[in-house]
């Protein structure tokens, strides 16, 4: 036993630390596993002899015990003891995770296209060329007409009332069942999905995202001190058997997902798998973070529902964008939020920018309630219906057989699997000397473990650029 109480003997708990006994303990314990002093499979002292040793008593030691194992760093065997986890230590535990912000992919944003002559497969921005300016000018002159000089006036922070009660019927026609009150406008998706993050997760909590998934989310949870646990997806959403495993082992407070559409694969979620990811929720007291992407441009016969469209018991928190299918520079969005939460939100979005546009708000307003939103959005969907038929089959024709891709059921991207020996990194390079512009896959995964993907999309490309960016692909492919 001499050997197993080592390690722990330097440690010193102070009655005089503002920190509770137990929390220093947890604290020191979870050191010694980051130092690799813990190895996983290492077992943990006796409660008694460990109090013994440190001069506490043992609901100190319990207590910090339950935490670490409550937050999946060690686990107890009845009748044997309790041993540091191997999820603890391994490559996809949280506890010595680096972040590097370089990675996110920020492209599109960031780094201006220098050559204006490639074919730029990476954005899945809305082509602007695709608006109706004049429906636009005839908006803005009824608001201006209407509201004066209010129309650039603040806003109440949580958002112009009237859109809310636009969005809220909006949202009824999606079985989505909300109220103005229980709707906070933000200026875009990224925003909300930080603003929920602030006001849900403390240092060290679990947030599970699925692998692969939206860099800038993954970033936002890291910043607010969240330790990210990603779980694989299939074909029709995220795996269950892993999620289940891993609720066992932590405990997470959030569970980021895109189920309609999700960026950057295209899957959308079977109603066998939403169902399940509400029980899920319930049994283990888990909020789901829903972004809705996209969803407008799905295109079969029916516009898919979110999962909020099933959510009966308040679980999920809904994000959606109305600037991605619209005007992205217009940074417009919505959430749906749970009274028990809406006090913290508003607090956090307060502090973040006060409040969205408001010109901007009030003409979202007018789009909603005179059905020019509806309108629009067919427009887009038959156009890029037509796109998506096109790009399909172009990737059908031109894309060599050892090249594996999901054809989703909407959306202006496709989700590419590059034959074994080729590095997404470097293919992404190649590309770009080839004078055609692609989104390299790695960044799109919390642990930038894959290097085979890469996500091409046709948002602002013609019909002839789309056929010779397949052609490209195909040929550097092969």
């Amino acid at each position: 036993m001499k050997d197993k109480i080592n390690c722990f003997v330097s440690i010193q708990l102070s009655k005089q630390n503002k920190e509770a006994l137990y929390v220093q303990l947890y604290n020191e314990i979870l050191q010694l596993i980051h130092n690799g002093q813990l190895a996983a499979g290492y077992k943990l002292p006796p409660i008694r002899k460990l109090a013994q040793t440190l001069g506490v008593n043992a609901g100190t030691i319990v207590s910090a015990y339950r935490e670490l194992e409550k937050n999946g760093f060690i686990y107890s065997t009845a009748g044997s003891g309790s041993y540091v986890s191997d999820q603890a230590t391994g490559q996809h535990g949280a506890v010595d995770y680096e972040f590097a912000a370089d990675n996110i992919y920020m492209d599109e944003i960031l780094k201006p296209q220098e050559n204006m002559q490639a074919i730029n497969m990476s954005t899945v921005s809305l082509n602007p060329d695709i608006v109706s300016v004049d429906q636009l000018k005839q908006i803005m002159m009824k608001v201006l007409d209407r509201d004066q000089g209010h129309a650039f006036s603040y806003q109440d922070s949580q958002g112009f009332f009237p859109l809310r009660e636009s969005i809220a019927k909006h949202l009824h026609n999606m079985n989505i069942h909300t109220k103005a009150e229980n709707l906070q406008i933000i200026s875009g998706a990224q925003q909300g999905i930080d603003i929920v993050a602030r006001a849900l997760l403390q240092h060290g909590d679990y947030v599970f995202t699925e692998s692969p998934t939206y860099p800038g989310a993954v970033a936002s949870f890291l910043a607010n001190g969240a330790k990210i646990i990603d779980i694989p997806m299939d074909d029709d959403g995220i795996n269950i058997e892993i999620l289940e495993n891993k609720l066992q082992q932590f405990h997470p407070k959030l569970i980021y997902l895109m189920p309609v559409l999700h960026n950057p694969s295209g899957i959308t979620y079977s109603i066998a798998k939403r169902n399940k990811m509400i029980k899920l929720a319930q049994r283990h007291n888990i909020i789901i973070l829903e972004d809705d992407y996209i969803s407008e441009l799905s295109y079969g016969e029916k516009l898919m529902a979110p999962l909020k469209s099933i959510d009966r018991d308040d679980r999920v928190i809904y994000i959606k964008s109305l600037s991605k299918i619209f005007m992205p520079g217009l940074r417009l969005a919505f959430l749906t939020m749970p009274e028990y939460l809406s006090k913290k939100i508003l607090q956090v979005k307060y502090i973040t920018d006060i409040s969205t546009s408001g010109f901007t708000q009030r003409i979202f307003d007018l789009y909603l309630r005179e059905g020019y939103w509806k309108k629009h959005i067919n427009d887009i969907r038959r156009i890029y219906k037509a796109q998506f038929e096109f790009a399909a089959a172009a990737a059908q024709k031109f894309l060599p057989d050892n090249v594996k891709w999901y054809n989703p059921h909407g959306g202006l991207s496709f989700w590419l699997e590059l034959p074994e020996q080729v590095d997404s990194k470097v293919f992404c390079q190649k590309a770009k000397e080839n004078n055609l512009l692609i989104t390299d896959g790695s960044n799109f995964y919390p642990y930038h473990a894959d290097n085979r993907h890469v996500r091409i999309s046709f948002a602002t490309l013609s019909l002839q650029e789309i056929e010779t960016g397949m052609k490209i692909l195909g040929e550097m492919i092969k």
